[in-house]
């Protein structure tokens, strides 16, 4: 199983789309989650259509698996003010048109936060968001995959029946998807750090949710308690869940197939440990 598996980190693309490309493989990974853009900015470098070929050319040759998007952290396509909506709604279409252009098969996201208004309103604003997009995500053949989040303040996502009640409102939802990570559903009040814990975590994904609808799942650890909604990530085996839980992770068929990406706080060479010791645990 473990050769099978598409595991590994989110990598910087500082020195460039192909440097990023040749760094995923110099640690063993067979799959990476990049930013296309700075995940603090607004404005964005507008790649050319050379650049874009030569990572392309570079990805095809190392035979790397799937490569995927984080949006910018700034992004809130569910917020109630007006013009950070809109900033981020013209914000995320250029990030789908990146992925186009880049070849890159999804992009996650944050379900965003509902400051100044309730949860119902917030999903009902997410919704609009997504359905405004979604055509065009279609269109460049990049699927959208909503992040599971702690849970803090007025952040969506924290809750698995947050899910199912924005997917009612959404009626085309071929290109969307969902991402788990580990240390936010932890985090958010989801134990599943032995085995009966951690069936009855995908069991009630699967019952509310489901698995089906599983693209990406984000391995993260975390020095934060259950359910303190803390969203703060810590590197394998180095914070609270224990090694149990990564083990269960990588022995699970069910998920063999989905790309597993370490967001751990550690350079190249730490995500290369990592990755080693989710091999060995496999």
């Amino acid at each position: 199983m473990p050769n099978q598996q598409h595991i590994g980190a989110h990598m910087s693309t500082g020195k460039g789309l192909p440097a990023m490309v040749q760094a995923s493989c110099a640690i063993g990974a067979t799959c990476a989650q990049i930013f296309t853009s700075s995940p603090q900015q607004w404005r964005a470098k507008t790649r050319s259509e050379a650049e874009a070929a030569a990572f392309r050319a570079a990805w095809a040759e190392s035979g790397l698996g799937p490569i995927i998007s984080h949006d910018s952290y700034l992004i809130n396509l569910a917020s109630s003010d007006m013009e950070i909506l809109e900033k981020s709604r013209r914000a995320f279409r250029e990030e789908i048109a990146r992925c186009g252009q880049l070849g890159l098969p999804m992009v996650v996201t944050h379900l965003g936060a509902c400051k100044g208004g309730t949860r119902e309103e917030g999903l009902s604003c997410l919704a609009a968001s997504l359905n405004e997009l979604l055509p065009f995500a279609v269109e460049q053949g990049v699927m959208i995959v909503l992040e599971t989040t702690a849970g803090q303040g007025t952040y969506l996502g924290g809750d698995f029946a947050q899910f199912p009640a924005l997917f009612a409102l959404i009626p085309e939802q071929a290109k969307l998807g969902v991402c788990l990570d580990l240390c936010h559903v932890f985090v958010a009040g989801y134990d599943l750090r032995d085995a009966k814990s951690y069936a009855r975590l995908w069991s009630e994904f699967d019952t509310i949710i489901g698995l089906d609808r599983l693209k990406v799942i984000h391995v993260n650890d975390t020095d934060r308690a259950l359910g303190s909604h803390s969203d703060r990530h810590a590197a394998i085996g180095k914070g609270v869940m224990g090694l149990e839980v990564f083990r269960l992770l990588m022995t699970d068929a069910r998920l063999a197939h989905i790309p597993k990406i370490l967001e751990t706080p550690l350079d190249d060479a730490g995500h290369g440990e990592e990755l080693a010791l989710l091999r060995s645990l496999a």
